[in-house]
């Protein structure tokens, strides 16, 4: 029976041992403790680094948006280019093309040698301005503008040719970032 009584303190001693170690573990959140709790805070870390690398990317990847200002400044620089003619400025046609997209660049490409050769060969001067420009809407990354202008045309022999003023629907769409015009309507 001597044996009996080391063995039964044992015992006691397990128990409260395991008793302790679960007060501690409540006290600390559970089994495992702030080992659990760190591991969460790292699992949700991890997830919101992801997420936020997952929203610059998107936001990178995303095509530009343009503001209203930026399609009226474009607008109004494309069009100014068009509505001068100069016979001592042949490489107009070519920056007219890179400033156009579709159907407008198809179909001033089409014809711009022969512009070139009509405006040098007349000595034509023209002297155009950009009245005013106005969004008459948006349709995606495309944009429909309103503009107002005037043109006045002298030849070599002086004479002033005045084709006055005029309105223009001009379609602007961006292109290798960058916007274009892609057709133009004169309306008179």
């Amino acid at each position: 029976m001597t044996i009996d009584r080391p063995i039964r303190k044992l015992r006691a001693a397990r128990r409260l041992s395991t008793q302790r170690r679960r007060e501690l573990d409540a006290a600390r959140g559970g089994p495992g403790g702030s080992r659990h709790r760190q591991g969460v805070v790292i699992v949700l870390a991890v997830v919101a680094v992801a997420l936020a690398g997952v929203a610059v990317w998107q936001y990178a990847s995303a095509p530009r948006h343009y503001s209203d200002a930026e399609y009226v400044a474009a607008t109004t620089d494309r069009v100014g280019l068009l509505l001068e003619a100069d016979s001592d400025d042949p490489g107009r046609a070519g920056r007219i093309l890179s400033g156009a997209t579709g159907e407008f660049h198809d179909a001033f490409a089409q014809s711009a040698d022969a512009y070139t050769q009509f405006v040098t060969s007349a000595k034509t001067r023209g002297a155009g301005s950009v009245d005013g420009v106005g969004l008459a809407r948006r349709n995606g990354d495309s944009a429909l503008m309103l503009v107002a202008a005037n043109v006045r045309v002298a030849t070599a022999t002086g004479q002033d040719a005045t084709a006055g003023d005029f309105r223009m629907r001009v379609l602007m769409t961006p292109e290798d970032d960058e916007l274009k015009i892609a057709a133009v309507e004169v309306l008179r």
